[in-house]
């Protein structure tokens, strides 16, 4: 089968049809002020859907203040903002793609960031499993367990928000730090309560989370996790470090109601383990049976963080580089995984998927930082 056919094919996560293989990934872009987002974000996300994406996966949006980022993404605990997303939701549905929010809670993460150049950032008091980042210094204030229940509940209701909004399903932002990661992760959860211990010991505050989730959404409404090994300040870091150590954390939360697992790594064609072939999203989808979707450098020369560092932030820019679609399509139509994310390379050709649908990957723009400063 081409490319075009095995990437322009239809699947189902969940109760939902999603019409193509292509989502446009979480890209936090700052332009939501005073946390609700306008007709521009609208606009933005329909002209992606009106390129012929399947599936917008929006930037991440706040469920509480204590784990939203500095600067002005959406706050999906706030009314007026949910009424807005209905808008954003028409618009993308009235080009033909299905959309899902990104909830996002930080925890103690506070990455420095250039992404509107001109917004102010507002840093609240962070909160996190143990308090500490990744580093081992402090970051923040040890959830107690009454604040960790009020935490899975706001995301429980962040998700009914959603569905009342008019999403078709949500990503829980369990990636790169951010607060579900910190549970995960041996470096940042030094608890020895209920919610620490080992692998298998620190799922439990994912598990409850989900599965808050899945009470607040109804059974056919998806929920898609995202987890990566690396983090926003340590590319080498690794929540698993065997097959074996990746099933135990994944298949207790698919358990839980996961629908979909969103895989994210620096470059979509990395092993998952050293030895062995499979991407992190093939293990995913071995030791889970879950559709499973990959991400990383589609399209372009320079991986997300090229040449930066933790103190300079910045996201790489990037030449483009066509080749990607056809290993993609091939590692989608031997069962690697399901659907491939594009992120700076959609922000740079809002058309992605039309101009790899007609075979014009070679008109691809490169994605430079300018672009950032604009919702084009």
């Amino acid at each position: 089968m081409s490319a075009a056919g095995v990437l322009f094919s239809p699947i189902r996560i969940g109760g939902t049809t999603i019409p193509n293989r292509i989502a446009m990934a979480p890209m936090t872009r700052e332009f939501s002020p005073g946390g609700v987002p306008g007709a521009d974000v609208a606009a933005y996300y329909a002209r992606r859907a009106q390129g012929g994406c399947g599936l917008i996966i929006t930037e991440g949006m706040a469920v509480n203040a204590a784990g939203a980022h500095d600067g002005p993404i959406p706050l999906l605990y706030q009314s007026e903002t949910i009424e807005a997303c209905r808008a954003i939701v028409s618009a993308v549905h009235g080009a033909g793609a299905k959309i899902m929010p990104q909830l996002w809670h930080v925890g103690v993460q506070d990455s420095p960031t250039e992404v509107n150049p001109l917004t102010v950032k507002q840093k609240p008091r962070r909160v996190g499993p143990s308090g500490l980042l990744g580093t081992g210094e402090p970051g923040g204030d040890a959830l107690d367990e009454n604040g960790i229940a009020d935490t899975i509940a706001d995301f429980a209701r962040a998700t009914h928000a959603a569905r009342m909004a008019g999403f078709d399903g949500i990503e829980i932002h369990g990636a790169h730090g951010y607060l579900p990661d910190q549970f995960l992760w041996d470096r940042t959860n030094l608890r020895s309560d209920r919610y620490g211990g080992d692998a298998k010991e620190r799922t439990r505050f994912v598990i409850e989370l989900i599965r808050a989730c899945r009470a607040a959404a109804g059974p056919d409404f998806p929920i898609v996790l995202r987890f990566s090994q690396w983090k926003s300040f340590d590319y080498e870091a690794r929540l698993a470090d065997t097959p074996q150590e990746l099933e135990a954390i994944l298949a207790p939360i698919a358990a839980a109601g996961v629908d979909a697992f969103h895989c994210s790594t620096r470059r979509f064609w990395e092993r998952g383990f050293t030895g062995d072939r499979l991407t992190l999203a093939g293990w995913a989808r071995k030791l889970t049976g879950l559709p499973t979707i990959a991400v990383g450098s589609v399209t372009l020369e320079n991986d997300f963080k090229h040449d930066k560092t933790e103190d300079s932030g910045g996201i790489a820019e990037s030449a483009s580089r066509s080749r990607d679609v056809e290993d993609v399509a091939a590692l989608v139509e031997r069962g690697e995984f399901d659907m491939i994310a594009v992120g700076r390379a959609m922000v740079a050709n809002p058309d992605w998927a039309n101009l790899v649908a007609a075979g014009h990957t070679h008109r691809l723009r490169p994605f430079t930082r300018d672009l950032l400063a604009t919702l084009d």
